[in-house]
């Protein structure tokens, strides 16, 4: 009897235990649910080389190896790419000389040439924003702005006078109605806005003539903070959605009164990383209060020119020889305290784009 009772006893335990297992290994109703896993999927773009096709370099493992895509492709032949935009680990676009645009749906396996607006002038297009999937805003030279709402089907285009037939080197579209454009006329800056998709358009004036230097691009952390930034490290920053601007510089940066800068990236409201001329990094973690440089690597008397981030530990910058036609790619892993040099090109890299999903 002792033995049963003992033995009774014993499975009783034993499915209790399972019981409490059990019940403790389902998933509550208010456990929230783990987020899709962000691919480290990223796109550098730049000018074609000895084999006369623009180029194009992807990694999948955030900087640390690089494939070229594209080789051999007749949309790249001949073209020189300058942005670049992923939207997600299938679809990316890029756009570069002759009104050459580019988008891929296969993860850059095969490229094909985009029929952009049929134009008058045959022009570079400098940069390239999207907003979601299919609402695409691109900009260039000669006052170039046009806008397609259909993944690039039928495509707007804005009045270049309006522009000054200038070099619209910087487009960023905060939304599908908010929409700045940057750039230069000779060698004066420009900065317009839209807030209604581009029906109509007003021009942004920095107080005491602080448009002197031309502008190089724009980029926002949201709708209330817009920084647009150009020549000899001058920026200007809005933090009411526009409605009042800042002027201001990054001091120390080299050159004749102070380095171009030649992009940026906002990493929240108070962070942002740029990429100088020079071979200068500067980060600022206070709005602009203060700035501080960051060690370059890999070959000299570069110019650095395109920046992306995952996140505040890993990022991307894209260079260009000053000497040369060669450029470099460099990333940290660390927030910057130390960049390494990932890869050596035979041609000028323009810029890099993590995916944005």
């Amino acid at each position: 009897m002792k033995t049963k009772r003992m033995l009774a006893l014993f499975f009783s335990l034993a499915l209790a235990s399972l019981f409490i297992i059990s019940e403790g290994c389902k998933k509550k109703n208010d456990d929230p649910e783990p987020g899709p896993v962000k691919m480290k999927y990223a796109w550098v773009v730049g000018d074609e080389d000895s084999t006369h096709y623009g180029m194009i370099l992807f990694t999948p493992d955030g900087g640390d190896t690089w494939q070229r895509q594209g080789e051999g492709s007749p949309a790249l032949l001949g073209v020189n790419l300058i942005d670049v935009w992923a939207v997600d680990t299938n679809t990316v676009w890029a756009v570069g000389s002759d009104n050459s645009i580019l988008k891929t749906t296969d993860g850059g396996h095969s490229w094909t040439h985009i029929q952009g607006p049929k134009t008058r002038t045959v022009t570079d297009l400098e940069s390239i924003s999207l907003v979601g999937s299919g609402d695409i805003w691109i900009s260039g030279g000669n006052g170039t702005v046009f806008n397609s709402k259909d993944g690039g089907n039928t495509w707007t285009v804005f009045d270049a006078i309006f522009f000054h037939n200038g070099l619209m080197q910087g487009i960023h579209a905060i939304n599908s109605n908010i929409v700045y454009v940057t750039g230069g006329i000779g060698t004066r800056g420009f900065i317009a806005r839209t807030i209604n998709g581009g029906q109509t358009w007003d021009s942004v004036v920095p107080e005491n003539n602080y448009n002197r230097n031309e502008w190089v691009g724009v980029k926002s952390f949201d709708a209330a903070h817009i920084i647009v930034y150009g020549g000899r490290s001058h920026y200007v920053i809005s933090v009411d959605a526009g409605q009042s601007w800042k002027n201001d510089s990054v001091p120390k940066t080299g050159g004749t009164g102070g380095a171009d800068i030649n992009s940026l990236t906002m990493l929240d409201a108070q962070t942002w990383w740029g990429a100088f001329d020079y071979d200068g990094i500067f980060i600022t973690k206070d709005g602009g209060a203060s700035w501080t440089k960051q060690t370059s690597e890999g070959p000299g008397g570069m110019w650095l020119f395109g920046i992306d981030h995952y996140d505040r530990n890993l990022a991307i910058i894209v260079a260009q020889s000053s000497l040369s036609l060669t450029g470099k790619i460099l990333k940290t892993s660390t927030g910057g305290n130390i960049w390494e040099l990932k890869y050596h090109s035979r041609s000028w890299l323009n810029k890099v784009s993590f995916i944005k999903d």
